[in-house]
């Protein structure tokens, strides 16, 4: 094992984030709740879930999917972490907050088949266009860059076809036109490189704005888990 590795490992079981008003233990309980019982009604009005110091509502988050999101964020070296049911979802969900209608979008042309299904679709009826790159020619993102475009999508290595594209000259390219970019790591899975820091220097100084995993893959082992 390399040393990279060593500190991830680390960091991993040594985070400093823990469950509020919980217990330690070596393995963190898994709670399936969805309704949360308050004191009172004033007490329910100060408890704040966005920064994870308490819960609300299941859906807001449990100790259990709070500790599942700081330890991806760290896997990654992310500000934030927020669960979903799929990687599908995960993608829906980015391209919704991040694009409006006018917008355009950019796809690198080996992308997951259902991000351009979302696109073709449900993104276009909310009048959002969409083209695709070659994910393997810098010269053609460039080109096809327009002032309308607001979200670049990488993928790396492509899904399925598994090519792996010049990830920082496209992220420069991006940051020097000031559109956003996020990264579909299902692949990497925050392993293989560290995507908020692609030179790898540890000044973040070029990195993606925002990635994306299926959690079937890699952190479940493609077997029994949906998530995102």
């Amino acid at each position: 094992m390399s040393t990279p590795d060593l500190q991830i490992s680390t960091h991993l079981i040594h985070h400093p984030y823990q469950p509020p008003e919980g217990f330690v233990a070596p393995q963190p309980p898994v709670h399936k709740a969805s309704t949360v019982i308050f004191e009172n009604v004033a007490a329910m009005r100060r408890r704040q879930w966005l920064d994870k110091s308490s819960y609300t509502y299941g859906l807001h988050g449990t100790p259990t999917t709070f500790l599942l999101e700081e330890r991806l964020s760290a896997l990654e070296g992310g500000l934030q972490c927020l669960l979903v049911p799929s990687g599908l979802a995960a993608i829906a969900t980015t391209s919704l907050a991040l694009l409006r209608t006018g917008d355009e979008m950019l796809l690198p042309d080996n992308a997951y088949g259902p991000n351009k299904t979302l696109s073709e679709g449900e993104l276009a009826h909310f009048g959002v266009r969409h083209q695709c790159y070659d994910a393997m020619d810098v010269a053609d993102l460039e080109a096809k860059i327009t002032p309308k475009t607001r979200l670049v999508w990488l993928e790396a290595p492509g899904s399925v076809t598994m090519e792996f594209p010049d990830l920082i000259a496209m992220v420069r390219l991006c940051r020097e036109r000031g559109v956003t970019t996020v990264l579909d790591n299902t692949w990497g899975a925050g392993l293989a490189f560290n995507p908020f820091d692609l030179l790898a220097d540890g000044t973040h100084s070029l990195g993606v704005d925002a990635t994306v995993h299926a959690l079937t893959k890699y952190p479940s082992g493609g077997g029994d888990v949906l998530r995102g």
